[in-house]
């Protein structure tokens, strides 16, 4: 892949922040390329970082597992999934994206950029995860691993605070309090708008045959709307109680 000379000097610095100097620097290049990057930018040899946010998504889950496995050994399954839950949120990808200053990095259309695009918390976050799928396609576990271990150093803990900020570790953990047999579910049931501005319709749905649908202006915060009103059915219906 060859790599676009006049961004190269930009990218040594967050090189360094990351903790991981990559061989092939399109794939960082393309990590910091926002969607709104690309339609401003027409043609094959613009990318977005969609595909990286997807594939980062997964290498991010596993290394957080990884870590929470290591670091709580006395906490249960349940327990250590609502960590991971918060850990791999929105807000937390996006505050590690701004502790790395990963805003100064990105590549936004001129609209997105003006809007404020580079302290947004969904574009800093989906930035955050193809930064992980970036240096996974560069150099497989040991590069991502690297960077994880920038991203968490001086990491004390991982607050519970499920309620308030995270309704999908809510959901889990009612879900692991009750013992049900399967973990809650979210799927897409549709999009719509224009390309550069989709709205998603996600479906949240438990055991029981219970669900609610949220809506989002991402597939993360559409899922997130969706679990907060999944769990205010089950308060309703009395299947579940507001703290258990």
């Amino acid at each position: 892949m060859a790599f676009l000379d006049e961004v190269e000097p930009s990218l040594d610095a967050l090189e360094q922040k990351l903790g991981y100097a990559f061989k092939d620097r399109v794939w960082l290049q393309t990590a910091v390329t926002a969607p709104s990057y690309r339609t401003d930018h027409p043609g094959p040899e613009v990318r977005d970082n969609q595909r990286l946010e997807f594939l980062g998504d997964a290498v991010f889950g596993l290394l957080c597992a990884q870590w929470l496995f290591a670091r709580y050994a006395d906490a249960d399954e349940g327990m250590l999934t609502v960590r991971r839950s918060l850990l791999a949120s929105g807000r937390a990808l996006a505050d590690m994206a701004r502790r790395l200053g990963v805003g100064d990095w990105l590549r936004l259309g001129r609209g997105d950029a003006a809007a404020g695009g580079r302290e947004n918390d969904n574009t800093l976050a989906d930035a955050m995860e193809a930064l992980f799928g970036a240096a996974w396609c560069d150099g497989g576990l040991s590069a991502a691993g690297a960077v994880f271990e920038t991203v968490m150093a001086g990491c004390e803990d991982i607050p519970i605070d499920t309620e308030r900020d995270n309704p999908k570790g809510k959901l889990q953990e009612v879900a692991q309090h009750y013992a049900w047999p399967d973990s809650p579910t979210y799927e897409l049931v549709q999009t719509s708008g224009p390309q550069h501005a989709p709205e998603y319709r996600v479906a949240a749905r438990v055991h029981g045959g219970h669900q609610a649908f949220g809506e989002g202006k991402t597939k993360r915060a559409a899922e997130k709307a969706a679990a907060a009103a999944l769990l205010k059915v089950l308060v309703e219906k009395g299947v579940a109680i507001d703290d258990p």
